[in-house]
């Protein structure tokens, strides 16, 4: 790639009112300018659309509410750069976000996928939930600069080709549908988070609406999960079989940190009620809830320097309700995607060559 590419941005949006005007200013306030701004309103009844019309921007309204994933498709379709910026309609982009994501590209020819990170402070801070999640998500973010082996969508940079080659995002998903994309890009491609790719989100801001967004995100991921180890296990017998290997790629690594976390919540909630048992047997959920604090230390000790000793027992609190949520909706989503996956499995073929012992 030589020289700056043309960019197209496109910003699905559904009842995103309160942030996507300044979306839209953020994008146009670039060093580096796109060739074009598309905007797809995604049947919004907050008046998102009426704000969309009004600002300088093409927009593409769908007629019924049809997902993230149609809305960005949508966008792509009518998009004529060669590389596509996708942000979503409640991130306000840095002024070098574009232009540091292009380099990227420069740089690492082999690299499609260039994804950004969050801001440590949020677009709109409405209270600690916002604050608790916009934190995690810059610091888990930030941490994993460099190459990547999924792909996330919210503000995030990829070349035209390589978004032809996967065919878009499944409009049948409604949650992760940008790491399901990222299961099906070819595996010649390179994905790279940038921590020079920045954007102020406006997040989910009360414990309620979090809670019921993180399980049925965390259900939807454990169904993707238990599909991608089902196909990688069906490649394993095509190449077995003598079939040609495909260049599909492979299931992403396991976050060795989050899992064992995971592990300390869930287990400081089951033993706890050994307490009621003899009060000595208290012992065993604070040995696990330390542990816990241990494996995200890192994690604490940033969320300290940044906001003092009193919220970082909040954050402390909200991070082991996150983990033990999350836990059990991808239990519940693993579970029931292996159900699927083995319904949808294919006999080995009979001619399968025999393997020595």
């Amino acid at each position: 790639m030589t020289g700056h590419p043309t960019v197209s941005v496109v910003i699905p949006t559904y009842n995103k009112a309160k942030t996507l005007a300044d979306c839209v200013r953020a994008v146009y306030r670039q060093t580096c300018q796109p060739v074009e701004v598309i905007v797809v309103d995604d049947a919004s009844t907050d008046g998102s659309r009426e704000i969309a019309a009004g600002l300088p921007c093409r927009l593409i309204c769908l007629p019924t509410n049809q997902g993230v994933s149609a809305a960005r498709n949508a966008g792509a379709a009518a998009a004529i750069g060669e590389v596509l910026f996708f942000v979503d309609s409640d991130i306000a982009l840095a002024p070098d976000a574009i232009g540091n994501a292009l380099r990227v590209l420069r740089e690492h020819p082999g690299c499609a996928v260039v994804q950004g990170i969050y801001d440590a402070e949020p677009l709109a801070a409405d209270g600690p939930v916002e604050i608790y999640k916009t934190l995690f998500e810059h610091y888990w973010r930030r941490q994993r600069d460099g190459v990547a082996d999924a792909t996330l969508f919210a503000l995030t940079a990829i070349r035209r080709q390589a978004f032809d080659d996967v065919g878009g995002f499944d409009e049948r998903l409604r949650d992760a549908e940008d790491i399901e994309f990222g299961t099906r890009l070819p595996a010649r491609y390179e994905i790279r988070m940038s921590a020079d790719v920045v954007g102020r989100h406006d997040d989910v801001d009360r414990l309620r609406p979090f809670l019921a967004e993180h399980v049925r995100r965390a259900v939807s991921y454990g169904a993707l999960l238990a599909g991608v180890l089902a196909a990688d296990d069906r490649r394993r017998v095509h190449r077995a079989d003598g079939h040609r290997p495909d260049t599909a790629r492979p299931a992403s690594g396991v976050d060795v940190g989050a899992v064992a976390a995971m592990l300390c919540c869930a287990a400081t909630a089951v033993t706890l009620p050994l307490a009621a048992v003899a009060g000595w047997l208290l012992a065993v959920p604070a040995a696990t809830f330390t542990a816990f604090t241990l494996v995200d230390g890192a994690l604490f000790r940033f969320v300290r320097r940044r906001k003092g000793n009193r919220f970082l027992v909040y954050f402390v609190a909200m991070h082991f309700l996150m983990h033990t949520t999350q836990l059990a909706g991808m239990t519940v989503g693993f579970a029931a995607g292996l159900v699927r996956s083995t319904r949808r499995r294919p006999a080995r073929s009979a001619t399968a060559p025999e393997t020595g012992r």
